[in-house]
């Protein structure tokens, strides 16, 4: 039993019994540091991680034409009495800069609306619109970054739709798309500027009825083109029979100073003509008051079929 004890204490001996323990190397001496400089390391270290994790939360980037309205967690929330400019603003990072876009911007789109009959036509719908700089803070406090889907889009379509029951197909091709754009936009500049939005310009570019309704329109311009023209072919008419009435009451009182009828008037004036012709010609001559009447042995007539002479 005794040797048996005196084994296990000579186990539970230390190999350097007698000799002082070894120090232990520290974290800052093993970068060749000050226990000071190093927890300064440290913390920089730390600092510049948090910071570039924070950055775009801290260093806000206002472009050319934009401004920005601050939300302050700690101060009360939508900051009303300023708007941020150009450039490159710090915040602290639990607070929110939202960035507008002052400069004229657009929003189109194809909407199909009603006409008074029911009917229903297609359109594209172009409006260009800017935010007003000076109510920039109230337009983010009421509405929000989102408000071109919000508001703009939403009171210039009921304006579009206002606008159009007003109206029957044939009566947009009629109106045009400048003008329909104009009342468009009358209607809905006041709902878009409530809403602290100026409204520019609304524009519609093309109109596309249903194909049953276009051919009924050309149908009818078809019609309204053929009523014009007969007016116009009566007039025609009527001068005609002016110019035959005239020349009727010239050709009776010529008979009745010449004492001559006027065929066998042209008659000689046409054999006067013959005379004077170069070519080789055979002159059938009849009775009394008969119309001579011309052979033309080296024409294009058959021998024995005249060819009667006119003047």
């Amino acid at each position: 039993m005794s040797d048996t004890v005196l084994k296990l204490h000579q186990f539970d001996r230390p190999a350097n019994d007698g000799l002082p323990p070894a120090p232990a190397v520290t974290l800052p001496e093993r970068f060749g540091m000050s226990k000071l400089r190093f927890r300064l390391t440290v913390a920089g270290l730390l600092a510049l991680a948090l910071l570039l994790l924070l950055w775009r939360n801290i260093f806000i980037p206002i472009g050319s034409g934009q401004s920005g309205v601050l939300w302050s967690r700690l101060d009360g929330g939508t900051v009303m009495d300023r708007r941020y400019g150009e450039g490159y603003w710090m915040i602290w990072p639990w607070d929110r800069m939202a960035v507008y876009d002052l400069r004229l911007q657009d929003m189109r789109d194809t909407v199909s609306v009603m006409t008074s009959d029911g009917l229903q036509v297609s359109m594209k719908v172009t409006v260009r619109f800017a935010p007003l700089p000076d109510e920039l803070t109230v337009l983010h406090r009421s509405v929000g970054p989102k408000y071109r889907q919000t508001v703009i889009w939403p009171d210039v379509i009921a304006a579009v739709r206002h606008v159009v029951r007003q109206f029957k197909p044939e009566d947009l091709t009629v109106l045009g798309e400048a003008e329909l754009a104009a009342k468009v936009e009358a209607a809905a500049r006041n709902s878009v500027q409530g809403h602290w939005v100026r409204l520019d310009k609304v524009l519609i570019t093309e109109i596309t009825l249903p194909p049953r309704v276009q051919a009924q329109i050309q149908e009818k311009l078809a019609d309204e083109q053929k009523a014009l023209a007969g007016p116009f072919q009566l007039r025609q008419a009527e001068l005609r029979r002016q110019s035959w009435r005239i020349e009727a009451e010239g050709a009776r009182e010529f008979e009745d100073r010449a004492h001559v009828s006027l065929l066998k008037w042209r008659s000689v004036d046409a054999l006067e003509k013959l005379a004077t012709s170069p070519n080789s010609k055979v002159v059938v001559l009849g009775g009394s008051g008969a119309t001579p009447f011309l052979l033309d042995p080296g024409g294009s007539a058959p021998v024995g079929q005249p060819k009667r002479v006119e003047k």
